[in-house]
């Protein structure tokens, strides 16, 4: 028998909730992108939340020194810092997602309060 206070219909509405908001947080951060430059400006990288590469830009000055190895080092250089730029844009958002998500559970008490209410025993 579950003890008075502990309503599984309001804990699984808050779960879809959660659910739905996790949804619509990924759908967000697949659009956001990030671009970084490198040697000095003269290549730039953009990628998108998946880590799509979008763009590539090369300054023209660049392709008519004509060192094709240093052109080739620059965009993954400019890839590759554009990918770390984007992870840590995820990983702020994810972070203050999951902060926000579990402030949304307040009222259902801490963790070991509703373990006890669901298994009957005494609050922790």
């Amino acid at each position: 028998m579950a003890q008075q206070g502990f309503d599984l219909n309001a804990i699984l509405k808050q779960a879809q909730a959660l659910q739905r908001s996790f949804e619509e947080n990924k759908a967000r951060l697949k659009k956001e992108t990030a671009t970084a430059q490198v040697g000095g400006g003269m290549v730039s990288a953009t990628v998108d939340g998946e880590k799509v590469v979008k763009e590539i830009k090369i300054a023209p000055e660049l392709v008519q020194d004509g060192d094709v190895s240093a052109i080739e080092d620059l965009v993954v250089s400019a890839v590759n810092a554009a990918n770390a730029e984007i992870d840590k844009k995820i990983s702020a958002n994810m972070s203050a997602f999951a902060g926000n998500a579990l402030g949304g559970l307040g009222d259902l008490g801490n963790m070991n309060d509703l373990l006890g209410k669901f298994l009957g025993g005494p609050k922790a």
